[in-house]
């Protein structure tokens, strides 16, 4: 029950961060509509929920030393997102895992700016449910997953370089090395990505579920900066590039 709460206030935090909707047409339709007075009793017994939510989401996890930008073929801030799966999918369930991708669609803001940054920021940034997987693949098919993120004109991707020509991925490299179309590599990505996305080519392949969120991972990656006193790590090279 006390779950249940705390998932309808994180909800009921988020949408209050948004823009509020403005119809253009506003159609009465002779419905009755009554105004519906509070329940003084249910509020008073969810206030405590409500205000422990509300100062979990103002936490500080961390300290961004530069604004980070949402961009194609790829950009600062998916990169930092990606670094985040790949460094936790390490830490906490493989440590051979060797890549991790993020699809740009996911990220809902345009930029973190630098400063402080609030656990209520990761939500912003990332408000899904999305789960880390972990999976091998062979290097034709992660050839195949990376034409597919070229076509889409790039992402956020974590151990991977590569420039994007005529709507391929070529110059691959996985870890510095040229891709191997017979070597078997080891990758975090979301649930959605693998079992709902555009690209189907992961979702016949075995899948370790880890019941991670993506934002638990950044949120801690974040945190692990922060306990030893320091700013968070961000590469802005740029790890996909088109072809000149």
């Amino acid at each position: 029950m006390r779950n249940h709460l705390l998932i309808l206030f994180i909800a009921g935090f988020l949408s209050g961060c948004q823009p509020g909707f403005r119809p253009g047409v506003l159609q009465y339709s002779g419905y009755n509509i009554q105004r519906i007075s509070a329940d003084s009793a249910l509020s008073e017994m969810l206030r405590p929920y409500s205000e422990e939510v509300r100062r979990k989401m103002l936490d500080t996890v961390g300290l961004m030393p530069v604004s980070i930008r949402k961009e194609l073929p790829d950009g600062a801030l998916g990169n930092f997102l990606a670094d985040s799966y790949l460094a936790m999918a390490r830490r906490k369930f493989d440590p051979s895992v060797q890549m991790a991708f993020l699809n740009n669609g996911g990220i809902r803001i345009n930029q973190m700016a630098a400063g402080q940054v609030l656990r209520s920021t990761i939500f912003e940034v990332m408000p899904f449910d999305n789960e880390m997987v972990i999976l091998k693949v062979t290097g034709a098919q992660l050839q195949a997953y990376l034409d597919f993120i070229a076509a889409e004109g790039g992402g956020g991707i974590a151990g991977v370089m590569m420039t994007i020509s005529g709507k391929k991925a070529t110059k691959v490299k996985i870890g510095g090395k040229p891709i191997d179309p017979q070597v078997t590599y080891v990758m975090a990505n979301s649930d959605y990505t693998v079992f709902s996305g555009g690209f189907g080519g992961l979702k016949s392949l075995p899948v370790r579920r880890t019941g991670y969120l993506l934002r638990d991972a950044t949120i801690d990656y974040c945190l692990d900066f922060r306990q030893r006193g320091l700013p968070i790590a961000v590469d802005t090279e740029k790890r996909i590039s088109h072809v000149q």
